[in-house]
């Protein structure tokens, strides 16, 4: 008979890989914790590479990305894991180079099937996730919850090219089944890679994580972080991650790799891959306040708001490194007496539509800050439309910040202003978004 969790599941091979050796061999980076200045993808290579589960980092070296990659690389070379047995000189973690991001993505879905009890990264951006797409699409339904790509926001994944970032790339990935959560500062990227494996590992999510941050603002700009030592991190990431994990089920679980189905089968799974999504709120609630007691800074939230405890009846939502600046005009506005309120959106995907529709209840007008170039009303506001579906709420979307472009305090006004507007029966009622 088949056991019942095999057959969700798959089977389990405990033992195959050495799992204490691996442990064994990872040098600490930090044995105290410490405040440190580096930038967004400086903060990234360092949570990766305090993991005693990545042994191995992948990547192609052309995407603007890849100072991701550098780091990792000047470290793993850079003789801080090198160890010497039986009189030689070996690495204890390996970079691995390929020849295109596509190869380095299949190259994720290999390793990660055969080892799933570690973790295996790789970073990338724009044009260089969109040259992953065949693959990330088949990695979002495959269960190796144990990939995790991180990406940098960057414009121009159509033309003109700008170098700059803006979120288009990852929105246009936001179907692909990942679990995508928007960072903001470099203590934010820092902290969400710490949490994501212990979420997407998780047996009853086994999804690939996907965090990211904006071009240029975060990922090139540098700002004072602090770094946890090494053994409290493993200490957090083992009390949640399980010893031996399952390799994938096939076509009678919810994982998928390589197989061929026929339509029912497709549907029925599909929907078994909506709910492991679903399932996302509660582990990432559980990861998060795990998180906060060991580290004492707030875990990953869905979204975080401000502002809100007296009901405002004007609220802005957006995400983003630029959510700051609006945070001190709404202050200023508040001290001139205007009730307005910020939501500022962190997971992406699953989008948390509840929690967005809950937080926006009191509003009479919402005012949705979109990044991101879109032909219809903006990805943002589509969700926050269907979040607010049958409230008495108006919505208008705005369009700014797109390549990267800053937005000002007096963008910020003008929105707070023409949303404000529309509350009082105005005549700013705008479908299709405005350009600020």
């Amino acid at each position: 008979m088949t056991n019942p969790a095999e057959k969700l599941y798959g089977r389990s091979f405990p033992g195959i890989i050495d799992l204490e050796m691996i442990r064994k061999l990872h040098r600490p980076l930090y044995r105290e914790r410490q405040r440190v200045q580096k930038d967004g993808n400086e903060a990234a290579a360092i949570a990766s590479l305090q993991f005693w589960r990545s042994p191995i980092y992948a990547g192609f070296p052309i995407t603007p990305s890849t100072k991701w990659l550098e780091t990792i690389a000047a470290s793993v070379n850079g003789g801080r894991f090198v160890i010497e047995r039986n009189g030689q000189k070996i690495s204890t973690k390996r970079v691995k180079l390929l020849e295109a991001e596509h190869a380095v993505a299949d190259y994720l879905a290999g390793a990660a099937a055969a080892c799933r009890e570690l973790i295996f990264m790789t970073a990338t951006s724009s044009v260089g996730l969109d040259h992953m797409t065949e693959t990330t699409r088949s990695l979002g339904a495959s269960g190796l919850g144990n990939i995790m790509l991180i990406n940098v926001y960057r414009a121009t994944a159509n033309y003109p090219l700008c170098i700059e970032g803006d979120p288009s790339d990852t929105l246009a990935h936001r179907d692909d089944g990942w679990i995508q959560v928007v960072c903001r500062g470099k203590q934010q990227i820092y902290d969400t890679l710490l949490q994501l494996p212990c979420i997407g590992m998780h047996p009853d999510i086994l999804i690939p994580t996907m965090p990211g941050f904006y071009g240029i603002k975060d990922s090139h700009r540098s700002e004072p972080f602090f770094v946890e030592p090494d053994e409290k991190i493993h200490s957090f990431q083992d009390s949640l991650l399980p010893d031996h994990c399952h390799l994938p089920g096939l076509i009678t679980g919810d994982t998928s790799m390589g197989n061929c189905v026929t339509s029912p089968y497709f549907q029925g799974f599909k929907w078994e891959q909506r709910q492991r999504l679903d399932r996302v709120f509660h582990i990432l609630k559980r990861t998060s306040a795990e998180f906060q007691r060991e580290f004492g800074r707030p875990g990953i939230e869905p979204i975080e708001t401000y502002s809100l405890d007296d009901s405002p009846p004007v609220i802005l939502v957006a995400m983003g490194p630029d959510t700051t600046t609006a945070w001190e005009v709404l202050r200023q506005k508040r001290q001139e007496g205007q009730k307005i309120g910020l939501v500022v959106i962190r997971l992406l995907t699953p989008f948390p539509l509840n929690l967005v529709r809950q937080a926006l209840r009191s509003a009479e007008a919402v005012g949705v800050v979109n990044n991101a170039f879109q032909s219809e009303r903006g990805h943002l506001t589509a969700l926050v439309s269907e979040a607010v579906n049958n409230l008495p709420i108006k919505t208008v979307g705005f369009f700014t910040g797109l390549g990267a472009a800053d937005i000002s305090t007096d963008s910020w006004e003008k929105m707070i202003r023409l949303t404000t507007t529309l509350k009082e029966g105005g005549s700013c009622f705008i479908y299709r978004g405005e350009a600020l």
